[in-house]
């Protein structure tokens, strides 16, 4: 099993499903650490920092389908331990 990292995850919704709290409740493979959001007139985003016990690559793979499934687009990279 890996050991828990961190990673930064940007989702952006340009006509999609809406991006809320209550809608990045249900993330699959990590936790949410800290959220964001920002929304204009056609878009919204939520930048989150998240703790899991998978890889970043398996983390990205699961998110993508769970985004994508909801007209969102994904990005994950790495986010230091603390902060």
């Amino acid at each position: 099993m890996v050991s828990a990292g961190h990673s930064l995850v940007i989702l952006v919704s340009a006509g999609g499903s809406l991006l809320d709290r209550l809608a990045v409740s249900s993330l699959p493979g990590g936790r949410i650490l800290e959220a964001d959001f920002a929304a204009a007139e056609t878009a919204c985003c939520a930048a989150l920092r998240l703790s899991h016990d998978c890889s970043r690559e398996e983390l990205q793979a699961g998110l993508r389908v769970w985004a994508g499934a909801r007209g969102w687009l994904v990005a994950v990279a790495p986010a230091p331990e603390s902060g």
